[in-house]
C-alpha cells in the first residue's frame, strides 16, 4: 500500500502548501467614533490585485459599512458600486477579493443615524496570487483522481473557488474549497501549520461526506459519520498527526473555533471543540479503522486488496479482504 500512499500524500502535501503560501498583512485594529449625520474611512494602502481582504466591524449600535475604490471615495455618497455595502448591529465580518491594484476604502456610514456610533475595525489582507490558486485547482483536481487508485467510485469534482464572502466551501456538485477560508484560518490561527490541519481535516470532511452517499451509507448526512470517517481516512493515509494537531488546538483554544463559525455561519468547518473531542477520542482507539472494514473493504481497488494480502496493516482484516477478492473473481471482469 505504501507506494499508493506515497502519491496522495505527496499531492495532500503540496496542496496545502499552494494553499497557505500567501503572504498576510496586518491585522490591523481601529477604534473611533462616528458622530450622528456624519462617516468616516479606513484606507487600505496599496493593495495588489486579487488581494483578499477581510473586515470586521464591532459596534455599538446600529451603522452602514461599505467597500469603495479611491475613484468611488472622492465621489461618496454618491459611489455607484461599491465593491461592498452591509448595515452592521453589533458585529459584521466579511471578506471580498480586490478587482484592482490600488488604495481602498471602508466606509463607516452613520449619516442616518441619531446617536454616535463607537467602532472598532480590523483589517487585514492576504496577497492571493492567481497562478497559485490555478495550481491549487488543479492539484486538488489530482487530489480526486489518485484517491481512485485506493477506492472505486464515480467521478467527482474538486477545484478551488474565489467565492467572495466568507465561506468554508462553494456549494456545487462536487468539492469546491473557498479561497477565503484559506485566508481565515491561516489570519485567525496566526500559524502555517495549524492553517494546513485544519484545511486538511475539512478536506477530509467534505471528501468522506462524498463517499458516504456515493456508498449509500445509512448515516451518510450526519456530520458525525463524516468526521468519524474523515478520522478514518486520515488515519489510512498517515494523517493522523494532522488531525490530532487541529482537534487539540480547538479543544485548547474554544473561542477561536467560535470565532471562525460566526464568521464562517458554517456549521461544518472548522471541527466545534465538542467535534474535535470526538476525533481525539476516535484517534485513541486502535480498532476504529478495523472497524470499518466491512464498509470500505467492497470500495477498495483491486489493486489495493492485493497487496494488502501480501502485507497486511495492523488494520487490515484478512478474511475480508481474501473473500472480497474471491467474489471479484468469480464475476464478469469489470474494472476496478
Amino acid at each position: 500500500m505504501r507506494p499508493l500512499l506515497r502519491i496522495v500524500l505527496f499531492a495532500l502535501s503540496i496542496l496545502l502548501f499552494c494553499l497557505t503560501a500567501w503572504a498576510i498583512k496586518g491585522p490591523v485594529r481601529i477604534s473611533l467614533d462616528v458622530p450622528p449625520g456624519q462617516w468616516k474611512t479606513a484606507r487600505l494602502r496599496s493593495l495588489p490585485k486579487d488581494a483578499v481582504v477581510a473586515v470586521k466591524v464591532e459596534c455599538d449600535g446600529e451603522i452602514l459599512v461599505g467597500v469603495v475604490d479611491t475613484k468611488d471615495y472622492l465621489t461618496y455618497p454618491k459611489s455607484p458600486r461599491p465593491l461592498f455595502l452591509g448595515r452592521a448591529q453589533k458585529q459584521l465580518s466579511f471578506s471580498l477579493s480586490i478587482p484592482e491594484a490600488g488604495d481602498y476604502y471602508v466606509v463607516l456610514d452613520n449619516r442616518s443615524g441619531r446617536q454616535s456610533r463607537a467602532l472598532t475595525i480590523t483589517m487585514s489582507a492576504a496577497r492571493s496570487s492567481v497562478d497559485q490558486l490555478e495550481a491549487a485547482d488543479k492539484i486538488l483536481t489530482a487530489f480526486e483522481g489518485q484517491l481512485h487508485q485506493i477506492f472505486v467510485f464515480d467521478p467527482f469534482q474538486m477545484g478551488v473557488e474565489k467565492c467572495n464572502e466568507p465561506k468554508a466551501f462553494f456549494d456545487g456538485s462536487g468539492i469546491f474549497l473557498c479561497a477565503e477560508y484559506v485566508y481565515h484560518l491561516y489570519d485567525t490561527l496566526g500559524d502555517k501549520e495549524g492553517a494546513q490541519n485544519a484545511l486538511s481535516f475539512s478536506i477530509f470532511h467534505e471528501v468522506a461526506r462524498v463517499l458516504l452517499t456515493k456508498w449509500n451509507h445509512t448515516s451518510a448526512s450526519s456530520k458525525e459519520t463524516a468526521d468519524e470517517f474523515a478520522t478514518v481516512l486520515m488515519l489510512m493515509l498517515k494523517q493522523n498527526e494532522r488531525a490530532s494537531g487541529i482537534a487539540e488546538y480547538f479543544v485548547r483554544n474554544p473561542s477561536e473555533s467560535e470565532e471562525l463559525a460566526k464568521l464562517l455561519t458554517d456549521d461544518r468547518h472548522p471541527p466545534s471543540p465538542q467535534r474535535c473531542q470526538n476525533i481525539l477520542r476516535w484517534l485513541d482507539d486502535p480498532q476504529l479503522v478495523q472497524k470499518w472494514q466491512k464498509f470500505l473493504v467492497p470500495h477498495m481497488q483491486t489493486l489495493l486488496l492485493k497487496r494488502l494480502v501480501l502485507k497486511p496493516t495492523s488494520w487490515t482484516d484478512l478474511e475480508l479482504v481474501e473473500r472480497e477478492l474471491r467474489a471479484r473473481q468469480k464475476t464478469t471482469p469489470r474494472k476496478i
